[in-house]
């Protein structure tokens, strides 16, 4: 699975990977272990921003994740939804980003929030998980993919991506734990 959305990721023609299935099916792991391996990976990208989004969509909510993520002085908190999505567009509007968002439940409006919708041409993307696959296609996502319950290899694998060696080297018990 990380193959392929990796491969999904790094297709210069493809803006966005919607990654969709069942609650526990691993959905944020794989988002996470994708988020650490465009940190630790040599690649294009400016800047990787994770955002939670909540059921209740809360568009002030994602903005403030992505100007923290930003590290954008303090001067954004007191600022209006649209003066927020002006200070976004112009940030992002420079750079090569990838947009993580984890648990879509609906269409989030990329204008509302400030982003520019990723192209070709700026080589920005963004990736999000949701149970629904009608939230892929209504978010326009050039691939989908589906989740299903992982077999036991599949997951003992997505978990090691996921938190490294260090941890597992820690105590000879934690790998047998954790399977």
């Amino acid at each position: 699975m990380v193959g392929k959305a990796w491969n999904s990721i790094m297709k210069p023609e493809r803006r966005a990977l919607g990654i969709y299935g069942m609650g526990g099916v691993g959905k944020t792991t794989l988002l996470a272990t994708i988020n650490n391996k465009l940190d630790e990976e040599m690649n294009e990208f400016d800047v990787v921003i994770w955002v939670v989004v909540s059921k209740d969509l809360q568009y002030k909510g994602i903005q403030d994740q992505i100007l923290r993520r930003l590290r954008v002085d303090k001067e954004w908190e007191n600022q209006t939804e649209e003066e927020k999505a002006f200070s976004i567009d112009d940030i992002l509007g420079r750079k090569n980003f990838v947009l993580l968002l984890d648990e879509l439940w609906s269409e989030v409006d990329l204008d509302k929030i400030g982003v520019p919708h990723p192209t070709q041409e700026n080589g920005s993307k963004i990736v999000f998980t949701t149970r629904s696959e009608e939230v892929c296609k209504r978010m326009n996502a050039d691939d989908e993919l589906k989740i299903d319950f992982l077999s036991r290899n599949e997951a003992w694998e997505l978990f090691q991506n996921a938190v490294g060696e260090a941890p597992l080297k820690r105590h000879p018990d934690i790998p047998a734990l954790a399977k």
